[in-house]
């Protein structure tokens, strides 16, 4: 649909529930073959680049995401904050950027506009939580706004 576009995956909390338990939120890879459609991926977490590639291809292996998720670039915030710079930067020729992630200490204060906020997975993690379809729906109705304006 947008593939000027580049959408920046929390993964503690918002993907998986974290990164010592790695229990996958529901609809996960629903969701991710989803927001595909809207743009590239990439992976925004402050969890360590080696312990990333280990979960990505952990994930894989149990089949809880699609293949190319072990593929996904990541990028890994210096501080505490995610900010849209470190995005633009990875991919300076997108002309949308976007950030799906549980906490929103992690976003500058100047920065709402590319803050895609969901909900922290949390236990008791239920398998009936909607969160990532939710947030898909809500992603895809805000691309298509944006792209009328």
């Amino acid at each position: 649909m947008m593939n000027n576009t580049l959408i920046c995956l929390d993964l503690e909390g918002t993907l998986i529930s974290n990164a010592i338990s790695q229990i996958p939120r529901p609809d996960l890879y629903a969701f991710l073959t989803k927001v595909a459609e809207l743009g590239s991926l990439v992976l925004f977490t402050s969890v360590s680049p080696d312990r990333t590639k280990q979960i990505q291809q952990l994930l894989v292996a149990e089949h809880v995401v699609p293949a190319w998720f072990n593929d996904l670039q990541a990028i890994h915030p210096s501080g505490t904050k995610k900010p849209k710079s470190q995005a633009i930067e990875h991919a300076p020729a997108a002309s949308h950027y976007y950030l799906i992630d549980d906490q929103s200490q992690c976003i500058e204060a100047s920065e709402n506009d590319w803050w895609i906020p969901i909900e922290e997975y949390l236990p008791p993690y239920r398998s009936d939580d909607q969160e990532l379809l939710r947030v898909a729906e809500f992603t895809q109705q805000k691309l298509l706004r944006e792209a009328k304006s």
